[in-house]
């Protein structure tokens, strides 16, 4: 499809979504390499394989050479706290390992990992009495050859309880870069930040032979609360139609990286329409179009292409935006990213990771594709909310259909990411924001940061009830007191039975089924959508509810099909680990008693995984399953 960019974009976003489940599949297999009996907190006497470094360097050195012993070159860098400049041997893990001086950006010599067969190549670095990561984060010096993954992960303090990074480079680049460890996975038991013992690093491919070298890896402050950068991309009209209004109510601006050979073009805004947003705090970013990648051209053709991007931009008032690149058909070499860094003040391209905050490597900011909701993007607002990092996300075309096409992300999955970016209380910003430092650090209005004053008396009292009845599909519509509304519902058929609730999902089973289902509701008119291939009912009741019915945490629940756990009393965020034993829907929803509501879970088939939700004060858990399903929940 068209999005004043190139052709081939299109082709691009398929191939990077087969990475995504590339580095899915690599998540799951190669990043296993410790040892079922190595936790992670034997260490090897050194605390931190480290040394104090130089402080010579001003990040603009030469990419080649080594280092003569004394400077810093870039990528390395002087802020923070080293935590190892390989001036000790790190472990190896996969791959031969070997020490370069020739490689070093700090200090006499840098670590280099190779595997000749395709495989993987990893080192790691312990610390034997532990490092605290809770209010820092993690970035180093990378040069991978042949390597387009690198998988990071912080142990801690054991091989159950991490946290993974998984960056996606492009498959040409095979020079010098900072690499950010944005935390993209949680796989199993609640990670301690506080302990970690150790850090490993992983490069992989598709086969072809691996080489890493890494140094001078260090530690960053981190700042207190999540953020989220809008990316919106192309400048389609229905951007300005539908999610500027949207994000206005919220107080959000969003950055639109835009072809400005397509300005005004069918079906994009024109540049009144821009500059209206400018004026609303809004990015108008460069996205050039381009015939073919930038790394495929000289190197004075890729200044040429971004140099004149960036000129129209400012020529037409919108000198703020132009300092940011979003790469088109993200591709990048060595030789691109150099210029980039030259001409521009931030670059993104597709990562598959969320980013820290602040991030030290700020031309080659991560961004995700936006619409993927139920595969990631969820899952990396909420690690940026509980880890307080930066999750950038990119969208295009915003349609108010049920069937989109293409590269388009229907209005309700674009209002569902914004209410859920709301919930957890992240902080968007712009790209201007984030050079600027003027990102803030209090979190948007509905997240939470512990603290909230137990209730007592009565929460909610009791409300209707309603007994509903039908054969196949149909609409109720009732009247609901502000308060619990729990349904006891049964459904005689074959097929999927689903319930919404004001166009929320409240029950989804499928076959003959019995079970029950909450949510809170703020009052009025409420309509109850039914899908069903057989007869129905559902008897509606809205409880009371007492500050005596409150239950603490931890708990611990288990069920078959539809179910609830609460109401529960949570001072703050909350750790749970869901279970599933089926091979269909597996939802897993929090519903607060201030009216919030947070998709924790939304999967098919099997799972057994760690999720934080972002609660505070009364709330309930609703299940939904066509299988066996535990839940223990404790604070996080």
């Amino acid at each position: 499809m068209d999005n004043g960019n190139n052709a081939g974009y299109g082709s691009s976003r398929r191939r990077l979504l087969a990475a995504v489940g590339a580095s899915s599949a690599t998540l799951a297999g190669c990043t296993d390499f410790l040892s079922e009996e190595e936790s992670g907190d034997s260490g090897n006497g050194n605390d931190s394989n480290g040394g104090n470094g130089g402080d010579s360097g001003n990040g603009n050195d030469s990419d080649d050479g080594g280092n003569s012993g004394g400077e810093t070159l870039w990528p390395a860098i002087d802020e923070g706290e080293l935590l190892a400049d390989f001036e000790e041997e790190p472990t190896r893990r996969t791959g031969e390992l070997s020490m370069s001086a020739d490689e070093a950006r700090r200090g006499s010599q840098a670590a280099v990992v190779e595997d000749e067969s395709g495989e993987s190549a990893g080192l790691t670095v312990y610390f034997s009495d532990g490092i605290d990561l809770t209010d820092g984060d993690v970035s180093f010096a990378a040069k991978p050859e042949g390597a387009n993954r690198i998988v990071v992960e912080f142990i801690a303090p054991g091989r159950q309880s991490r946290l993974t990074t998984v960056r996606l480079l492009p498959d040409e680049y095979t020079g010098w870069l900072r690499l950010d460890c944005g935390y993209e996975h949680k796989p199993a038991d609640e990670p301690d930040l506080s302990n970690v013992t150790a850090i490993n690093i992983l490069a992989t491919n598709d086969g072809r032979p691996i080489k890493l070298v890494v140094d001078d890896l260090r530690k960053t402050d981190s700042v207190d609360n999540g953020k989220a950068i809008l990316l919106l991309q192309g400048g389609y009209d229905s951007q300005y139609d539908i999610a500027a209004n949207m994000l206005e109510e919220r107080g959000w601006a969003a950055a639109v990286p835009i072809n400005p050979q397509a300005i005004g073009a069918e079906g994009r805004m024109d540049v009144t329409q821009l500059q209206e947003l400018r004026d609303r705090g809004w990015d108008i970013c460069s996205n050039p179009g381009v015939t073919m990648p930038l790394s495929d051209m000289p190197k004075d053709r890729q200044r040429t292409v971004l140099e004149n991007a960036k000129a129209t931009l400012e020529e037409r008032g919108f000198e703020n935006g132009a300092r940011h690149l979003v790469v088109p058909d993200d591709r990048m070499d060595q030789t691109t990213h150099e210029v980039v860094r030259d001409v521009y003040d931030t670059a993104y391209l597709f990562g598959s990771c969320p980013n820290i905050m602040p991030p030290t490597a700020q031309h080659m900011l991560s961004h995700v594709w936006g619409p993927s909701l139920h595969s990631g993007v969820r899952r990396h607002v909420n690690l940026a909310d509980q880890y307080n990092q930066l999750t950038v996300l990119r969208m295009q075309e915003i349609v108010d259909t049920d069937e989109p096409e293409g590269d388009e992300m229907t209005l309700d999955e674009f209002e569902h990411l914004l209410n859920h970016l709301e919930n957890r209380g992240l902080d968007v910003i712009t790209p201007s924001d984030l050079v600027d430092g003027s990102y803030g650090g209090e979190g948007a209005d509905g997240g939470t940061d512990g603290g909230a004053e137990r209730p007592e008396g009565s929460i909610f009292e009791a409300g209707q009830s309603h007994e509903l009845d039908g054969d196949g599909s149909g609409i109720e519509t009732v009247e609901l007191d502000e308060g619990l509304v729990v349904a006891e519902f049964s459904h005689e058929g074959n097929g999927d039975f689903v319930v919404e609730l004001d166009g929320d999902v409240l029950t989804a089973a499928s076959g003959s089924t019995t079970g029950e289902s909450v949510a809170t509701v703020g009052g009025g008119t409420a309509e109850f959508a039914v899908e069903a291939d057989g007869s129905w009912s559902i008897e509606v009741s809205q409880p009371a509810v007492h500050a005596d019915d409150l239950e603490e945490l931890p708990v611990e629940r288990s069920g078959s099909g539809s179910g609830y756990v609460g109401p529960l009393w949570t001072e703050g965020g909350v750790s749970l680990s869901p279970t599933h034993d089926g091979d269909g829907t597996f939802i897993v929803d929090g519903y607060g008693a201030d009216g919030s509501r947070e998709q924790i879970v939304n999967k098919t088939g099997s799972f057994d995984n760690s999720r934080s939700y972002a609660a505070g004060g009364t709330v309930w858990i609703n299940v939904e399953a066509n299988g066996d399903w535990t839940l223990s929940a404790d604070s996080s």
